[in-house]
């Protein structure tokens, strides 16, 4: 198995994690921030759907220098949110979060789905050698693709295990 190869498994295996989660949950539940009276920072099911989806994307379509899917395949009028596109996500406080919403689950997996498949033809489409490209030299030590791919599916990671908890405060089943 090369590099690029468990890059791609770790982005399939969080898309899955995503879709396994969401499995018996109704769009209630999924769009509820199951502890917003404790705290705006645990969000919703729906939320961390979408916020992976657009890291996912935002950040693949600027290494690949391509039009978001967030435009380029219409999600932004699927989704219709009262948020600017340039929206700082990770930063949204608990009134902007809950902006977040949707009438069918599968337009926050679906948005997750084309994201993680951009994700991955992107990732089939290096070289192992490309992995070590600066892609960003405003930071200390310079920021290569393959630490900028590491973030993004780590994110990914992250958010598809936040599910869990926030099922889990719904008093759901994982």
């Amino acid at each position: 198995m090369t590099y690029l190869d468990m890059l791609v498994e770790s982005v399939d295996r969080a898309q899955e994690r995503f879709e396994r989660l969401f499995e018996g949950v109704t769009v209630e539940e999924a769009n509820r921030f199951p502890a917003a009276e404790v705290s705006g920072q645990i969000k919703s099911m729906t939320w961390l759907a979408w916020h992976t989806a657009r890291e996912m994307d935002l950040q693949i379509s600027d290494l690949a220098k391509t039009e978001p899917i967030w435009l380029a395949q219409g999600w932004k009028e699927k989704f219709n949110l009262d948020l600017p596109d340039d929206t700082q996500d990770w930063q949204h406080s608990l009134e902007e979060a809950q902006k977040v919403q949707v009438d069918d689950l599968s337009i926050a997996l679906g948005y997750l789905e084309a994201a993680a498949k951009l994700t991955k033809d992107y990732l089939n489409s290096l070289d192992e050698a490309a992995l070590d490209d600066i892609v960003d030299d405003s930071w200390t030590p310079a920021v290569t693709r393959g630490a900028r791919l590491v973030s993004i599916i780590d994110d990914a990671a992250m958010h598809s295990g936040q599910v869990i908890y926030a099922r889990r405060l719904l008093g759901l089943k994982d």
